[in-house]
């Protein structure tokens, strides 16, 4: 059965917004290669993400989503993508790295 990702509209606008941020923070020398960095992150969403091992999000962050999968970007970087799934769909509600207070919860397990 072919699986289905769906991504939020607040995931989108993250995304978007995430391509001048790291640009302006100087993450990149080039808006195109911020741009390139976000298209792999949906790449990952899109094409990977019902295949990765899934995981139970812990309660404190439930509202995000029932699922997580991570993805390694770089030595200092871990992206967490969340998400619900129901039979071959998955949606994806919230996006966040390492670097963020919620991946406290998530260092832990």
């Amino acid at each position: 059965m072919e699986q289905i990702v769906l991504v939020s509209e607040s995931v989108v606008v993250y995304m978007n917004n995430l391509v001048q941020e790291l640009y302006d923070a100087e993450y990149f020398s080039y808006k195109e290669s911020a741009r390139d960095y976000v298209n792999k992150l949906y790449d990952f969403i899109y094409n990977d993400l019902p295949h990765n091992t899934h995981y139970k999000t812990p309660e404190e962050l439930k509202h995000y989503g029932n699922y997580y999968v991570k993805l390694k970007s770089s030595r200092r970087t871990m992206w967490y993508v969340f998400f619900d799934k129901s039979n071959n769909y998955h949606l994806v509600e919230f996006i966040t790295t390492n670097h963020t207070p919620q991946s406290a919860y998530l260092n832990k397990l």
